[in-house]
C-alpha cells in the first residue's frame, strides 16, 4: 500500500455572534465554514456537520 504525505493546514473558525438585542432574527447565511479544494473536487463544510462525516471524507481524499 503506497504511503502519501498529507499536508495539514491550520485553520481558525470565527465564532458565531448571537445578537440578542435584535427584535427579529435573521436567517443564517448559507456560507461554508471550511472549503477543501482539490484538482477534481471541491468540498464545503457547514457549521454543525458531524465529525464522523468529516473523518470519512478525509479518509476518502487520502486514499485517492
Amino acid at each position: 500500500m503506497p504511503t502519501t504525505k498529507l499536508t495539514i493546514v491550520p485553520v481558525t473558525l470565527d465564532p458565531i455572534i448571537n445578537n440578542l438585542s435584535s427584535v427579529t432574527s435573521q436567517p443564517q447565511a448559507h456560507v461554508p465554514s471550511c472549503i477543501i479544494k482539490s484538482t477534481d473536487v471541491e468540498i464545503s463544510f457547514f457549521n454543525g456537520v458531524d465529525e464522523h462525516i468529516i473523518q470519512v471524507i478525509m479518509r476518502e481524499l487520502s486514499s485517492r
